[in-house]
């Protein structure tokens, strides 16, 4: 199990010196401490967490949202007994997007298992950026899902979104 604090401290929940001066660097947020730890002793009990990496890592409310590699994300996607486990270690929602995902592969994360259809994005004359996204379908439990996007979105990318839906 990769995390961006050291395998020990993951484990015993307490900063070496080298993590806690990349904590007061802000190099790592205490998310992320938090989120390492809570999925490190998920990964003592659950050998396949093992294999994933987390590279960073933030909460938004009550949601958790973890940055990993692509090969992680399918990985979990294709394993829901895994991702319920997951959830219940952290206690709520838990959202995977790719560490180094564009605006649009981020929403396509975010909006999964739905499809992203198309993505504009319209500046305004006082200077904001907002982003329309026409996702497939409009399925019952996307309503709650969708303004949890919307604060995901504004909080760590600072995208503002409409959402719309396709045929």
């Amino acid at each position: 199990m990769k995390t961006p604090i050291c395998s020990f401290d993951a484990k015993t929940g307490v900063l070496c010196a080298g993590c806690e001066a990349k904590l007061e660097a802000g190099q790592l947020t205490p998310t992320e401490i938090e989120i390492a730890i809570k999925l490190t002793r998920l990964a003592e009990r659950e050998q396949e967490v093992n294999t994933l990496s987390m590279i960073s890592a933030a909460k938004s409310g009550v949601d958790s949202v973890l940055f990993l590699r692509g090969s992680d994300i399918s990985f979990l996607r294709s394993n829901p007994e895994l991702l319920k486990k997951v959830e219940t270690e952290f206690g709520g929602a838990v959202w995977f997007v790719e560490a180094q995902a564009t605006d649009r592969r981020f929403m396509e994360n975010l909006f999964f298992p739905s499809k992203v259809l198309n993505m504009n994005f319209f500046w305004l004359p006082d200077g904001k950026k907002l982003t329309r996204v026409l996702i497939d379908r409009r399925d019952p439990k996307n309503a709650i899902k969708t303004t949890r996007i919307q604060d995901i979105a504004k909080e760590l990318r600072n995208v503002e979104l409409i959402i719309e839906y396709g045929a």
